[in-house]
């Protein structure tokens, strides 16, 4: 039996301000582009089964837009009776009771198997079961659902999760769940464990057969460099399943970093950044610019739009400039151009006498203007 298992598609994102020919906005356009890749690829393949592990749409009250087009594929999906099962991601799942599930929308769809409502359920397709746990709001609950999870004696079992499993940290999103250690053996007596919620493709070290797929395009800068598609697996009898992973198309999303900005002149800057982009296929590509320990004066006088000008290619330039602390110069800063980020480390620096506490603050911060600087709060 062969399965194709894909994740984290979030239809309806958006990002950048801006818009393609079609008059969609661009970065909203990528995520189509790779899931109707993906769906050829299914009808392509003719897969047993089609499983999605969760963040299907964006939010749990997506645009029209995004909502036709999911209709649409799911459509071909039928029309090649290809049959998928899907369960609700914390983006997906509403976050008050004034909202219903999206997902309950496909029940309406011959051959898809939709799993919401924040409720444990299972499907079979002959000698397969497939079991879908989806993202619940509520620890208690969540936990009494767990209990119900129960691999079928003599079957295929495979399971659908949106959780963080095997980490010991989270991605910071709203609602999002750790995986509880203490339930993670009972996932070693199914056949194959598809995870959705991290975006990279990646085994979980701790369990037998269990694999994010990751999401098929990258949303943030942890995603450079990393492959994005689809897993294929088979399950045979008496062999361990081992996915198969499938790379889609994707836009590019470079990096450029410059490193002990403070020590260099603004030429050589220029250089090392013009050298590095000259490696690169920056045409239509989403580009991160690390500038490190630079100071204030320096950076006033490297603009965005002189930036722009060294590179006119990518769709988008990202530029994180890491300043020189105030407490390590040997001279204050008379323009007060010091940024708000550097302002605020400096008063945490001299404020705290706790030192590794300082430093877990600090690092905190960054996230945060981190998060702001990439407009990446707005999805969130």
């Amino acid at each position: 039996m062969r399965i194709l298992h894909f994740s984290d598609t979030h239809l309806g994102y958006n990002d950048l301000d801006k818009i393609g020919p079609n008059g969609v906005n661009l970065r909203e356009q990528d995520f189509y582009n790779v899931f109707e890749t993906i769906i050829d690829k299914a009808i392509e393949l003719k897969p047993d089964l089609v499983i999605h592990s969760g963040d299907f749409f964006h939010r749990p009250s997506p645009p029209n837009r995004p909502m036709i087009f999911a209709l649409a594929q799911l459509s071909r999906l039928n029309k090649a009776k290809i049959p998928i099962v899907l369960i609700a991601g914390n983006h997906e799942t509403p976050k008050t009771v004034f909202t219903s599930p999206i997902l309950e929308a496909f029940k309406s769809l011959d051959g898809v198997y939709p799993i919401f409502n924040q409720v444990y359920e299972t499907f079979e397709f002959g000698e397969l079961v497939v079991h879908g746990l989806p993202h619940i709001n509520d620890d208690q609950l969540l936990l009494l659902e767990m209990d119900k999870i129960n691999p079928v004696k003599d079957k295929f079992n495979v399971i659908l999760l949106h959780t963080s499993i095997g980490k010991n940290y989270i991605m910071e999103e709203f609602g999002e769940k750790l995986y509880p250690p203490s339930r993670m053996e009972l996932l070693n007596q199914f056949d194959y464990v598809a995870l959705g919620h991290w975006h990279n493709y990646q085994k979980v070290s701790k369990l037998e057969t269990a694999w994010y797929c990751g999401a098929p395009e990258r949303m943030a800068e942890t995603e450079i460099g990393k492959e994005k598609g689809y897993c294929l697996l088979t399950l045979e009898k008496g062999k361990k399943c081992v996915p198969e992973f499938h790379s889609v198309p994707t836009r590019n999303w470079f990096k450029i970093e410059i490193k002990d900005c403070k020590k260099k002149s603004l030429d050589v800057i220029e250089k090392e950044i013009k050298d590095q982009a000259a490696e690169l296929e920056l045409e239509g590509s989403l580009l991160s610019l690390f500038l490190k320990d630079i100071e204030s004066l320096q950076s006033l006088a490297i603009s965005n739009k002189m930036i722009r000008d060294w590179m006119p290619d990518p769709i988008h330039i990202h530029t994180k400039r890491s300043f020189v602390s105030s407490h390590e110069l040997d001279f204050q800063n008379p323009t007060g151009q010091e940024s708000l980020n550097s302002l605020l480390k400096d008063f945490i620096h001299n404020e705290l006498e706790d030192k590794s506490r300082a430093k877990e603050l600090n690092e905190k911060a960054q996230y945060y203007f981190d998060l702001f600087e990439s407009g990446e709060y707005k999805n969130r």
